[in-house]
This record gives structure tokens, C-alpha cells and sequence, in this order.
């Protein structure tokens, strides 16, 4: 039986396996580029990045009976399989778009149609955040399984950039994000703080409405009888 499990392993499509999409790195969310903030303190928050896996599961003549692909999980359930010998493989797909790696496998027989469980340890993702001068030293850097990090002792008047990446409990990384700009210590309009661009124009616009309307009230009032 272990001869046939490594068979079925070194038999299995390899070159089928799609390595993880490039492009898919985590990337910033807030502060937007060119964000110009006020103070010397600032919160940086970008995105999460999914692990992704393939799950096999063969029969005792070799033939596939399930084929799925999982994300975030470290356990699946099968469908109701017929009694017979079975052999899985769990594959984990690197952020850095690397071959995919066995994770877990194993062999189990069924007596009576039944569901069956696979787990397997979970692929652990965590990020490294890093800003930058505009010289390109670094200022901040910060590694955690969060999504964010609170930066302060910024310079009034000065220019950062910032990006992201992504690491694995396996050794991979993700290639650093597009650097992002941000200006601290500026005198802009507190409401671009507050509000996007969209929504500052809506409510600019909205401002303007209402002072027109109170403007046309006011002269219709003083319009002689």
C-alpha cells in the first residue's frame, strides 16, 4: 500500500497545478496616493491575502474522485464515498507564485459509504510594512499578521512613501506593493481629512445649492409689492 500511495503522488498532474496569480499582492488601502495629512501621527491599512489550496483524493484504481480547490482552510469534508482504499493529497499553491507544495496527505479506507474529513496545518500569511523616505531610506518598518500599522514622530513638511508585502509560514513572499505617497504637516483643507474627493465635491456642490436657494429667498422677499 505505501508503494501504490507514492505511485499515486509521483503520478499525480503536477503541471496542471496553476501557481498563484501574479498581481495578486496584498496592496494598500488607506492612506490614498498623494494623501496630504495633518498631523504627526498616522494609521496605514491595506489588504488581506488568501491562501489558496488544491485537495486530490484517488481511489484504490487510481481514479480521481475529488478535486477542489480551497481557500483559507485547513480542513474538507468529502462527499459520500463507496467503501474501498483511498489515498489524499493536499497541495498549498505560494503567494510568490512558486510550484505548489504537498502540505498533508495520507490513506484511509472506508468499511461503509461515508463522508471523510482531511485536515491538514493551515499556511500562515503575515505582512511587512515599510515607509519610506524620499531618499528611500526607511523610516518605519513593521511586520505582522494584521492588517495595519500606527506610524508616528512624523515630520511636518515631509514626504513619505509606503508599501506592503506579504510573507508565508513556508518561506515565500509576494513582491513589494506600488509605492504610495503621503504629505504630512500641510495646511490643505481639513475636509479632504474627512471626506474623499467624490464626497467633497457633493458636498461643495450641496453648499452652493443652498446658498443660491437662501440668496433667491432673500430677493424675492425684498421685491417691492
Amino acid at each position: 500500500m505505501v508503494l501504490y500511495v507514492l505511485a499515486t503522488l509521483a503520478l499525480a498532474p503536477w503541471a496542471e497545478l496553476t501557481p498563484a496569480e501574479e498581481g495578486s499582492d496584498p496592496y494598500p488601502l488607506w492612506p490614498a496616493d498623494g494623501y496630504q495629512h495633518h498631523n504627526s501621527t498616522l494609521r496605514f491599512e491595506w489588504s488581506a491575502l488568501s491562501v489558496e489550496y488544491l485537495v486530490m483524493v484517488f481511489n484504490s484504481t487510481g481514479a480521481e474522485v475529488v478535486n477542489i480547490t480551497l481557500v483559507d482552510a485547513a480542513s474538507y469534508q468529502t462527499k459520500r464515498l463507496m467503501p474501498d482504499y483511498y489515498t489524499w493529497v493536499t497541495w498549498y499553491v505560494p503567494i510568490s507564485g512558486a510550484q505548489s507544495e504537498i502540505v498533508a496527505g495520507g490513506i484511509f479506507s472506508l468499511n461503509t459509504s461515508a463522508k471523510q474529513i482531511l485536515d491538514w496545518d493551515a499556511i500562515n500569511i503575515s505582512y511587512q510594512f515599510r515607509l519610506l523616505a524620499v531618499d528611500g531610506s526607511t523610516v518605519n518598518a513593521h511586520e505582522s499578521d494584521g492588517l495595519r500599522a500606527d506610524v508616528s514622530d512624523l515630520e511636518s513638511g515631509s514626504i513619505y512613501r509606503w508599501q506592503v508585502r506579504a510573507l508565508d509560514s513556508n518561506g515565500h513572499t509576494t513582491d513589494w506593493s506600488l509605492l504610495r505617497s503621503v504629505e504630512v504637516g500641510t495646511t490643505q483643507f481639513l475636509a479632504f481629512e474627512v471626506f474623499s474627493e467624490w464626497e467633497l465635491a457633493l458636498l461643495l456642490t450641496g453648499m452652493i445649492l443652498v446658498v443660491a436657494l437662501q440668496a433667491g429667498v432673500f430677493l424675492a422677499r425684498e421685491e417691492p409689492k
